[in-house]
């Protein structure tokens, strides 16, 4: 299912700087109505500190941060490992976060 909350694994590109990067969860944040062939995907880590803008989620019995500093888009037809989708106080949070990310509150 494909929708803004779903949760897939993916594999990020090795880079040289402080992006996340191999295989990890993503977090589908592209509003449900705009999806196309192209989503905006936040990764998640378990260690990453808190913030107002890293909202928290537990996948599949574990605590992360969705990290909005890291969104990119992702073309629909390599998310192929569907998790799950966000509880609905997970989604509030994440879209306050969203808000706040974007100067919109």
């Amino acid at each position: 299912m494909l929708r803004k909350g779903s949760i897939f694994h993916v594999t990020l590109p090795a880079r040289s700087d402080h992006t996340q990067q191999g295989r990890r969860y993503a977090v589908v944040v592209t509003a449900t109505s705009f999806i196309g062939s192209v989503v905006t995907v936040a990764p998640t880590s378990t260690s990453a500190r808190a913030s107002l803008t890293r909202p928290e989620a537990e996948i599949d019995g574990r605590k992360c941060r969705i990290l909005l500093e890291q969104m990119l888009a992702v073309d629909i037809a390599k998310l192929t490992q569907w998790v799950g989708i966000l509880e609905d106080d997970e989604l509030d949070a994440l879209d306050d976060a969203l808000r706040l990310y974007h100067g919109l509150l």
